[in-house]
């Protein structure tokens, strides 16, 4: 954990010297930008975002109980605040075409459409899932590719790899079992709707 970033709950950061509360600001917008920006895709609103999220992490800052879970605590209030501005934006974005569309319940009749903080939570696990893959073993890797985007057989995947379909099968458990325990490990507790 950054020394900067600790001090913004450690020292007042408006009595702070202003080159400190520049590299606290660096920390703090190399820790959140990834996540922001994979959840806007959009570099000024981004921007705008962290800013508004810094600022409120200021504010609450005398919330967080345990420095140690500092990165985690800034993380998720900047993805609380980007969550919010996009909810802000869809309101405000084709209300009228909307209702026209739907109706004034904002869904056709029957159908159950996830929440954004749902579906933003999907993609976040989709994006950890490539990262998770990134780090298996390569031939666990292979295997998974071969299965899942080249939608090959067991038996194909083991005539090409020369082996038994057997070995492919277990070798393919073990794969997405080690992408299972880290998904636990990391996501524990979140529920997403299907």
């Amino acid at each position: 954990m950054s020394t900067y970033l600790s001090m913004l709950f450690t020292s007042d950061y408006m009595s702070l010297p202003r080159a400190t509360q520049q590299e606290i600001y660096k920390e703090y917008y190399k820790l959140v930008y990834p996540l922001i920006y994979f959840i806007l895709k959009e570099y000024p609103a981004t921007e705008d975002v962290i800013q508004e999220s810094f600022l409120r992490t200021l504010e609450k800052s005398h919330q967080l109980q345990d420095v140690r879970r500092l990165e985690g605590w800034l993380r998720m209030v900047a993805r609380s605040v980007a969550l919010n501005y996009l909810r802000k934006l869809k309101r405000n974005r084709n209300e009228l075409e909307t209702d026209e569309i739907f109706g004034s319940s904002g869904t056709p009749a029957g159908i159950v459409r996830p929440s954004l903080e749902e579906e933003v939570e999907v993609n976040l696990m989709k994006e950890d899932i490539r990262k998770y893959l990134n780090l298996l073993k390569p031939e666990y890797r292979q295997l998974i590719e071969m299965r899942w985007y080249s939608n090959l057989s067991y038996r194909e995947m083991a005539a090409a790899l020369g082996t038994t379909e057997n070995v492919v099968r277990q070798k393919l458990y073990r794969a997405r079992e080690t992408v299972r325990d880290k998904l636990k490990e990391n996501w524990d507790g979140v529920r997403i709707r299907q």
